[in-house]
């Protein structure tokens, strides 16, 4: 039996529809196209890894299936070990070629990505890779790097044509498990809701109204609730592009009597951007010191503050409130973050290493 020719547009940190090459590539060849998502075993068992963080997954490729459904497409959503899945559908589909975004993650997901590359080219199977909003993978140093960061920021955003195409029959052999899919189906009130829809009502409403007392209210602990963007989650997923974000900003109607209030959102854009590119050429940030001289410090590692630290337990109102708070809804200003690690570091004197996997859960 002929096994049909399919293109596979591997999703991860980019669950949307719009401004989205890897997907917009896909559809313009002469061969149906499946979207995966994969739960990876491995890297959702990392500590960095939390039941909050697939429950956004999971509701904002819901909310990308309530779109796709007319067309008669899905995104797929499998749970298990990648390389094993691709294995799978390599024997179950003539893949044509692979399409995703390029990922700048944890080590695992690099080792993740190094196994499927090896996969695909032992079948001569393209991967291909785009640009991740202004992220530059292979660069040395980041001379140059603003230049190209305001090109890409300024390009047309990839155009999505959704059409109904031939029905691909996928036999999902890597389903989610009832018991995985039971915790992901609930989405906490107290969360910020997710997926795309969301991610453009948010800064719809930050740009028409909340931006009002921006600049006023960054730093402070409860009013910035609901006068920052509150675009991050949306931003760590993929729901939008940074130059979505960018370019939706610069043509506001209110952006020249709000010039200088929307150019501090535009800097934090770049900001973003220049982090994880930084992180992109030093991946070392992972585990060591941005200083290695830092190594160096002997610190009085305490179980019993760390505990206190994590739990909001340690006596001082501004820094209990501020973790209690992040439990809760997941989400604080970046003062405030900065705020739990220093407190963490210099007060407490603990070694960053010791909070910050729970901060990225």
């Amino acid at each position: 039996m002929t096994r049909p020719p399919i293109n596979i547009v591997w999703l991860k940190r980019d669950l949307r529809l719009q401004d989205h090459k890897p997907l917009a590539t896909a559809l313009q060849q002469d061969c149906p196209t499946i979207l995966l998502h994969i739960f990876d075993t491995e890297l959702c068992a990392r500590p960095d890894t939390s039941l909050r963080h697939l429950r956004f997954k999971y509701h904002s490729i819901l909310d990308m299936n309530s779109k796709l459904q007319k067309y008669a497409m899905e995104v797929h959503i499998c749970e298990g070990k990648t390389t094993s899945i691709f294995t799978t559908l390599l024997q179950q589909f003539n893949i044509q070629s692979v399409y995703s975004h390029q990922e700048s993650g944890a080590k695992l997901t690099w080792e993740v990505d190094k196994a499927v590359s090896q996969l695909l080219n032992q079948h001569n199977i393209p991967w291909i890779e785009s640009q991740r909003d202004g992220i530059l993978r292979g660069i040395q140093n980041r001379k140059g790097w603003d230049e190209q960061w305001y090109i890409q920021m300024s390009a047309r955003p990839a155009t999505v044509s959704l059409q109904p195409q031939e029905k691909v029959e996928f036999n999902n052999p890597f389903p989610l498990s009832e018991q995985l899919k039971e915790k992901l189906i609930s989405y906490p009130d107290q969360m910020q809701p997710a997926g795309e829809t969301k991610a453009l009502a948010y800064l719809k409403s930050f740009c028409t109204i909340r931006a009002g007392n921006y600049m006023k209210h960054i730093s402070k602990p409860e009013f910035s609730r609901k006068s920052c963007s509150r675009l991050s989650p949306f931003l760590a997923w993929g729901n939008l592009s940074i130059r979505q974000v960018c370019q939706h900003i610069k043509s506001h109607p209110r952006y020249k009597s709000k010039k200088r209030t929307f150019d501090s959102m535009l800097t934090r854009c770049k900001w973003h951007c220049h982090f994880i590119q930084k992180f992109e050429v030093e991946c070392s940030y992972e585990t060591h010191c941005v200083n290695p001289g830092y190594e160096t410090l002997i610190k009085n590692h305490s179980q019993e503050f760390i505990t206190a630290w994590k739990l909001g337990q340690t006596g001082y109102p501004l820094v209990d409130a501020c973790m209690r708070c992040v439990i809760k809804t997941g989400w604080i200003n970046f003062r405030m973050r900065a705020m739990l690690v220093s407190f963490l570091c210099h007060h407490l004197d603990q070694d960053w290493r010791a909070g910050s996997q729970h901060l990225a859960q």
